[in-house]
């Protein structure tokens, strides 16, 4: 049928999100995406656009993923540092796996976001804001906390502190090395029970 996709798009988009974890938005070409899915470049163009549409489309499956993780993880434990803690494990694994370690997609695309579109800008501040308003629901939901943390302004702080495990990881900082400065960090945040 003339017309009709010849491949398996929900394929192709994991495979393009692949692809711009390990390069970036910007180093990412329409050859590389061309060659890792298997698809012509033509196709792609038809089918998507361009290759900010593919990144938009990879980095939307991207964040529902990975926000869906984060809410899983800071339901785990009946105070605020368990749920962090959890909450860490996951941010930590997320940005150390693969090989070499692939980073975080979000802090990689808002590094790369003074250059990138409004729409990439709008993408990446919709994934923090989202990231905080789900550590905000997991502590607030606390009854201990309630009065003592002002879980908004906690979970900016959480999320800001977030961004400098990434830059730490892309320094070569090993995992133990991150889980560790994570458990100090909350500690001093909220304590341990």
């Amino acid at each position: 049928m003339v017309g009709a996709r010849q491949f398996d798009e929900q394929e192709v988009i994991a495979i393009a999100l692949d692809v711009f974890w390990r390069k970036g938005l910007h180093d990412a070409t329409m050859q590389d995406l061309a060659a890792a899915t298997g698809v012509q470049r033509g196709s792609l163009y038809n089918a998507y656009g361009d290759k900010e549409a593919i990144f938009l489309r990879a980095f939307d499956r991207y964040a529902e993923q990975f926000l869906e993780m984060v809410d899983r993880a800071l339901t785990q434990g009946d105070d605020a540092a368990a749920r962090l803690d959890k909450f860490f494990d996951v941010i930590i694994v997320n940005m150390t796996s693969g090989s070499p370690p692939r980073g975080c997609l979000t802090t990689r695309t808002a590094l790369d976001a003074a250059i990138s579109s409004t729409d990439v800008r709008q993408r990446v501040r919709g994934v923090l804001g989202r990231l905080e308003q789900c550590i905000d629901k997991a502590i607030d939901a606390i009854p201990a906390t309630k009065a003592a943390i002002d879980s908004k302004r906690l979970a900016r702080v959480v999320v800001t502190f977030t961004r400098g495990l990434a830059v730490m990881e892309r320094a070569g900082y090993s995992r133990k090395q991150l889980k560790d400065s994570a458990e100090t960090f909350v500690q001093a945040l909220v304590g341990k029970a």
